[in-house]
């Protein structure tokens, strides 16, 4: 990209929502009814397709980048407890849910799911097959820290039926990753990958941080190059956002090691241009594919789709979340459970469904969130078919172009009509194209992470 081209995208950098859902998660509101979720569920149709989600709120030690909703434990037995009670959620949430449900896709995240004891992992996994009937090829996916898989583990997960590992690698070079207190060097990578594969689980996701303390655009192309190594099915490259107000630990990292925004651009777009031309394609945002992968094919149909683990191949028309702060998205609105690990437990041993908060979609809700999807996807949307396809007018939403003037301008974005398309090298800021169409987005809210 020109020189022109990248000043100009750097000038809208600014907060916004990764939008994995919409509306999105700050304005789901507490208090939410069990009564409501349970309605929901119980009046899934016959044969939806479903996906679950198992959330581990555990770490050996934290990654002082992590976002996620963790905790570090030196012992085994409070992971231990919080199975216990996780498997009692999945037997109580199971009787409300339809049995002629079908699971398309289940995706154990964290934390660290692999910190499970590989008892531990087969009695989660005994409690989901007991309850709930599972498609011959479903994917099955596990979120994992490469320093903690030993062969008992992956054993475990290939026994189960555990067909894709997702690892979280972030970076390779030593000075980067001692900064952010995860020590893990190429070696024991790619000695993962092999005992994985040995294993007979041959789907590999690898995850990778842009903007982490000391990266240059050296260590970045040493970085993509070891990754080659190991031939991924897919590779995403994640913006860090550095939140210390939010995540205190993210305090650790000193403001003068991180990239500025300018290199934050560069370190993503090297990365890019060589995943690229080792033959990867891009999708969305911030993934990338082998051209023979199911999410390369779904995105050359049309068909890629985002949800709370970010874009994905999974087409279940409902997501069921287990476990402290997981979040289901069904045909009527969100949910999202008890984000406190003792009050989860509470919840759960007095046999109650461990609700927090959500919210209903309205029928407005539906219309703006296919238009954001379609922009975070497909990076086009024709806005009045949608409109018209979800009974509105095709004007219902024409107020949102005003705010697509200045990107139209610049050459960021083009508007024919009511058909938007964003410039193909204008990725980066697709969210802050889509935040126009977002009913409940007020620009300059902190709780969100910049979009470059």
């Amino acid at each position: 990209m020109n020189t022109d081209l990248k000043t100009t995208i750097l000038k809208y950098d600014r907060a916004v929502p990764r939008y994995t859902s919409y509306p999105t998660a700050p304005h789901f509101k507490e208090g939410f009814s069990r009564e409501t979720y349970v309605g929901w569920l119980e009046a899934l149709p016959a044969q939806t397709a479903l996906s679950l989600y198992i959330h581990i709120p555990f770490c050996d030690v934290i990654c002082w980048y992590c976002g996620c909703h963790t905790k570090a434990t030196k012992r085994y037995e409070p992971v231990n407890d919080y199975v216990d009670m996780l498997i009692r959620e999945i037997d109580m949430m199971a009787a409300h849910i339809p049995n002629h449900c079908i699971v398309k896709h289940l995706h154990f995240g964290g934390g660290s799911p692999t910190i499970l004891q590989p008892a531990e992992f087969k009695r989660v996994m005994d409690a989901l097959y007991r309850h709930f009937t599972f498609a011959d090829d479903a994917e099955r996916a596990i979120e994992g820290d490469p320093r903690g898989m030993e062969d008992d583990k992956l054993k475990a997960y290939a026994d189960t039926g555990i067909n894709r590992v997702s690892l979280g690698v972030q970076d390779f070079d030593p000075k980067v990753m001692e900064t952010i207190n995860r020590v893990q060097p190429y070696e024991v990578v790619f000695d993962c990958v092999e005992r994985i594969r040995k294993h007979g689980i041959d789907k590999l996701n690898m995850d990778f941080i842009y903007g982490l303390p000391f990266q240059t655009l050296d260590t970045t192309v040493k970085t993509m190059h070891q990754a080659l190594t190991m031939t991924p099915d897919r590779l995403a490259l994640f913006g860090y956002a550095h939140v210390p107000w939010m995540k205190k630990h993210m305090r650790l990292i000193k403001n003068e090691t991180l990239p500025d925004k300018s290199l934050r651009y560069d370190l993503f777009n090297k990365a890019a241009e060589i995943l690229r031309g080792a033959g990867y394609e891009t999708i969305g945002i911030d993934h990338f594919a082998k051209s023979d992968d199911p999410m390369a094919i779904q995105t050359r149909d049309g068909n890629l789709r985002r949800n709370f683990q970010g874009y994905t191949t999974d087409a279940a028309n409902a997501l069921v979340g287990f476990g402290v702060s997981s979040i289901s998205e069904l045909p009527q609105g969100y949910v999202q459970n008890q984000p406190h690990n003792i009050l989860y437990r509470e919840l759960i041993g007095n046999d109650r469904i461990p609700v927090y908060r959500g919210i209903e979609k309205s029928a407005e809700d539906k219309l703006r969130k296919d238009v954001i999807d379609s922009l975070m996807c497909r990076f086009t949307v024709d806005v009045g078919a949608v409109c018209v396809a979800h009974g509105f007018a095709a004007s219902a939403l024409d107020d949102c172009f005003d705010e697509l003037q200045e990107f139209e301008r610049d050459g960021l974005a083009r508007v024919e009509g009511r058909v938007v398309t964003i410039h193909p090298d204008a990725l980066q800021i697709v969210r802050i194209i889509a935040s126009a169409f977002d009913g409940y987005f007020k620009t300059g809210i902190a709780r969100h992470s910049k979009a470059v």
